[in-house]
C-alpha cells in the first residue's frame, strides 16, 4: 500500500546555482528556513566545498557534471503505515542513479556498496545522504548526487574514475540530464512506495557491484579475502568469509583493497 500525500515529485521545484559551498549545505539551509520541502532540487554548475563519503572532497570541473541535492521528506516515505528506514531511502537514491546511468552507459554499470556508481572498476557517480535529526525524530534528508558527464580529466584519479563521455564519446547538456536524474529517483520511490521495501532491496542487490566475487577487503582493519553476498534491509552488507561463515558489516568498518 503506497503512501498518501506524496504530492511534490523529485525536482520540483528545480534551482540552478552557478556557485555554492555544497548543494547539500545550501539545500539543508533552505529547508531549515522554509524555503524548501520534498522534491525541491538544486543544481550547481560549481561547489568548491563539496562532499563524498566519510569526509573526502567531492572534485569537479565547474559545469561539466551533475552536482545535485534533493530534500526528501521522512514523512512522505511511509509503507503500510510504517516510516521508512534510513538504509532504505539510501537504496532508492542507488537505484534511481543506477537506473539513469545504466540507460546511457549499458550494461556494465553497477551500485558499489552503499550507493557509489561504477562502470566496469570505475567509479561513474557518488551519493551522499545527510540525515536531520531532532531527538529520536527523524525530520530531512539530503541527498547530494556528484555524476561524471563531460569532464575527461581526473587528475590522480583518471584511472579510478570515468564519466559518460569517456564512456559513450559523446557531450551532453547537463541541466537536461539532471531534470532525467530526478525522475528516476522519482520512480524509484514509486517503486518503494507501492510494492514496499522488498522489491527495491531485490533490485539493488540484483545490481550489486561484485556480487558472487572474490574480493580482498579490510573489516576494522583486518584484512581478509571474502565473497560479496548481498545488502541487508538494514543496509549492511553480507559477506562470506573463507572457511563458510557469513557476517554483516556496517558502513565505515570496511575497506576495499581490490
Amino acid at each position: 500500500m503506497a503512501s498518501a500525500g506524496l504530492n511534490t515529485p523529485i525536482g520540483l521545484p528545480f534551482t540552478e546555482l552557478t556557485e555554492v559551498d555544497s548543494t547539500n549545505i545550501y539545500a539543508m539551509n533552505q529547508v531549515k528556513t522554509n524555503l524548501a520541502g520534498h522534491g525541491a532540487a538544486f543544481l550547481a554548475q560549481k561547489q568548491w566545498a563539496g562532499k563524498g563519503q566519510m569526509g573526502k572532497v567531492w572534485e569537479a570541473e565547474s559545469g561539466q557534471n551533475i552536482l545535485l541535492s534533493v530534500v526528501l521528506d521522512p514523512k512522505k516515505l511511509v509503507f503500510n503505515g510504517s516510516e521508512l528506514e534510513p538504509s532504505i531511502v539510501s537504496m532508492v537514491m542507488a537505484v534511481g542513479c543506477f537506473n539513469f546511468f545504466i540507460t546511457y552507459a549499458g550494461d556494465e554499470t553497477r551500485i558499489k556498496w552503499p550507493n557509489d556508481i561504477y562502470w566496469r572498476d570505475r567509479k561513474a557517480a557518488g551519493i551522499l545522504i545527510e540525515n536531520s535529526f531532532r531527538g529520536p525524530i527523524w525530520q530531512w534528508s539530503i541527498a547530494g548526487m556528484g555524476v561524471n558527464i563531460n569532464q575527461t580529466s581526473f587528475g590522480t584519479e583518471l584511472n579510478k574514475a570515468v564519466s559518460l563521455k569517456q564512456i559513450t564519446g559523446k557531450t551532453y547538456i547537463v541541466k537536461d540530464l539532471a531534470v532525467e536524474l530526478c525522475g528516476c529517483i522519482q520512480d524509484a520511490l514509486d517503486l518503494l512506495l507501492i510494492q514496499g521495501p522488498d522489491a527495491l532491496i531485490a533490485l539493488y542487490n540484483n545490481t550489486l557491484y561484485k556480487k558472487g566475487a572474490l574480493v580482498t577487503v579490510a573489516v576494522n582493519e583486518v584484512i581478509k579475502t571474502v565473497t560479496i553476498c548481498r545488502v541487508l534491509p538494514n543496509g549492511y552488507l553480507e559477506i562470506e568469509n573463507e572457511n563458510g561463515t557469513k557476517e554483516s558489516v556496517a558502513l565505515g568498518t570496511v575497506k576495499w583493497l581490490s
